[in-house]
């Protein structure tokens, strides 16, 4: 042995050489006097040993009956002793090296340890529970001496914790393989088998030869194959049931027995986690598909509360660790040096927003749709103000000036499709959509040789028309010349300050925008005695457009961007009639079910459920585009009971 301090590894030594796991304390610390003598000039660190022997090891000892490394026996000074656990560790798992090469020998019992031992070495497990734990991780530095507890009455089993558990998995398989090998059990089970799942005589024969002679594919089909599983239970419980009916059972029925509840353990350990994997490949399926739903853009608390088709959250079929690890994947794995499949950006509040790849250019587009109204209203406004003061116009002589103004509307009351205008990533995403052949005729209209159009362009607003409806707007005496002129002298802003307060006129349309909302009061903070069933279903209502309709936008505005996706038809009558007639049917479905409808209830989950049962109805099914119309059917219920 080399030269070392470690005084737990010179105990085990010490104990190992005397082929007793007891050992005495005072001739211990003898040993250690006599050792630190003979290795002081090898280990300068054994100098403590040699002054005050007794007291230092039984420091030293001490610390290791905390660990439970030892066992300290309660006895006079001069005859206590201590166990070493690591002896029996390390005896145990040479006897499970012999039990792989032979079967026959038994598995270890904790009467296998001499009396005088205490029941302290070992630690007592149910094994359905060891098994459970080991297998999911397992340390093999440590050093612990388990006793597992089996069912049905049968001897516990001793296993050193650095054995890996699967061994005991390959013995237990080992032992079985030899009992079926012999031809009179063999053919016996193998017919219980067949018997029991007719018609699949085939899939049996070949799962009974891969346990009888294939150990390698025996293992494979407990740890990998999902199939197996039912046969593995059906083959243990007939070897149970024939073992239950004998009433002496000699060593090797024992060995068999306690074979089989490992196997069962060990098979149930891994049917639970396949169906958990299952699960959290299913639950992350659902979600790459959410993620493709309105509203295309999600905060990472959004991400956070999905739920599947039934309503039941995301998170929690997968846990937080999966998900960040997945998250992760999407956001940074690529192929063939494209952008990754999952998309992020900030806003200029510091929102960070998450989007597919593949929504990018549609939800510029329904972004742009949505902007327009609100641009060109902004603009209109402005500029019949200023002709009716008789100020000067600049925008709308200068193009440039004009697309500067639209931009900076854009930003204040949308600033999502600005932050999506100016990303990084457009013009690759853009790019790749045109290489794989993904671009609609819509789409090639936000680009124009590689690059993003003006502003006027992309939200179809002409100075031109705008300056004629803001002229169309002014009083009748605005377009005689002379009475005008009369009116420029006593009504337009002296001409010292006429600059300036332009100036401030311009940007004074802005400042609702820039406003911060109040925080949200909840409808349990609000709600009043006084208040009638209606007064809290509206106050429900109010909450609900919170979840439903993002900032800096608005139910009329969402309602009508959704409809431009799933109303497309040509003839502005035939396209009106399809919009009453869906807001017909969404009313009346409302009327049914406002009867029982609590506040309490009217949730965004809730919304969700009523709106997807309305979409499957025949009359709905025969539109397409179903995601945008569920959105639409849900902005309608919440403005309905807005309105009530």
């Amino acid at each position: 042995m080399a030269t070392t301090t470690n005084i737990q590894v010179l105990l085990k030594y010490y104990a190992t050489r005397q082929n007793n796991a007891m050992v005495n304390v005072l001739d211990f610390c003898e040993y250690m006097r006599r050792y630190a003598q003979h290795h002081i000039e090898e280990q300068p660190d054994l100098v403590q040993y040699l002054a005050n022997t007794q007291e230092v090891v039984k420091k030293e000892l001490d610390k290791l009956v905390e660990s439970n490394q030892i066992v300290m026996t309660q006895a006079e000074p001069d005859k206590q002793q201590v166990c070493v656990i690591g002896y029996y560790v390390d005896k145990f798992a040479v006897r499970y090296q012999d039990i792989k090469k032979n079967t026959a020998i038994p598995f270890p019992s904790h009467t296998y340890l001499p009396k005088n031992i205490p029941q302290e070495v070992y630690k007592k497990e149910s094994a359905e529970n060891f098994f459970s734990d080991m297998l999911a991780s397992q340390d093999l530095n440590q050093r612990f001496l388990y006793c597992l507890q089996l069912p049905r009455g049968l001897p516990t089993i001793l296993f050193p914790s650095n054995v890996p558990v699967l061994t005991l998995l390959e013995i237990s398989l080992s032992k079985l393989q030899s009992k079926l090998q012999k031809e009179e059990f063999h053919d016996y089970f193998l017919k219980k088998l067949k018997i029991a799942n007719p018609g699949k005589e085939l899939s049996i024969k070949n799962f009974f030869t891969a346990v009888v002679k294939k150990p390698e594919a025996a293992l494979s089909s407990i740890k990998d194959s999902a199939e197996s599983f039912y046969q593995w239970s059906q083959l243990c419980f007939f070897i149970k049931q024939d073992y239950e009916k004998t009433k002496d059972l000699t060593q090797e029925d024992i060995a068999l027995l306690q074979s089989i509840c490992i196997i069962e353990f060990c098979t149930a350990f891994y049917r639970t986690k396949a169906q958990q994997d299952l699960q959290r490949s299913t639950a992350l399926k659902n979600l790459d598909l959410v993620l493709t739903k309105p509203p295309y853009y999600f905060t990472r608390e959004a991400i956070d509360s999905f739920t599947d088709s039934r309503g039941i959250p995301l998170l929690g079929q997968y846990s937080l660790e999966d998900l960040n690890e997945y998250m992760h994947k999407l956001t940074t794995e690529a192929e063939d040096n494209k952008l990754p499949k999952l998309l992020t950006f900030k806003t200029p509040n510091n929102v960070r927003y998450y989007i597919t790849k593949g929504k990018v250019l549609p939800l510029i587009l329904r972004l742009c749709s949505d902007a327009r109204e609100t641009a060109r209203d902004i603009v209109t406004k402005e500029c019949h103000a200023a002709l009716k003061r008789f100020e000067p116009v600049p925008e709308f002589k200068n193009q440039d000036l004009f697309e500067k103004k639209l931009e900076k509307i854009v930003e204040n009351t949308s600033p999502l499709l600005y932050t999506l205008l100016n990303v990084s990533f457009l013009h690759a995403v853009y790019y790749e959509m045109r290489t794989n052949g993904e671009t609609t005729p819509e789409v090639m209209q936000l680009f124009h040789d590689g690059q993003i159009p003006p502003y006027s362009e992309l939200l179809m607003i002409s100075k031109d028309e705008i300056l004629t409806d803001a002229k169309i707007m002014l009083p009748v005496w605005y377009t005689i010349p002379i009475v005008s002129w009369f009116l420029s002298l006593f009504l337009g802003p002296p001409k010292t300050k006429k600059k300036k307060d332009s100036q401030e006129k311009k940007t004074k349309s802005y400042d609702n925008s820039e406003k911060e909302e109040p925080d949200f009061i909840s409808p349990a903070e609000k709600r009043d005695p006084s208040l009638s069933r209606k007064n809290e279903l509206k106050q429900a209502a109010v909450e609900a457009e919170k979840y439903f309709v993002p900032a800096n936008s608005t139910l009329e505005r969402e309602l009508s961007s959704y409809e431009q996706i799933w109303n497309k038809m040509l003839n502005k009558q035939v396209r009106l009639d399809l919009t009453d007639d869906v807001n017909s049917l969404i009313r009346d479905y409302v009327r049914k079910i406002i009867k029982t409808l609590r506040a309490s209830n009217f949730t965004p989950e809730r919304i969700k459920n009523l709106a997807e049962t309305l979409v499957k109805t025949p009359n709905m099914q025969k539109i397409k585009d179903h995601d945008e119309l569920c959105m639409y059917v849900q902005l309608y219920m919440v403005k309905l009971i807005k309105n009530l």
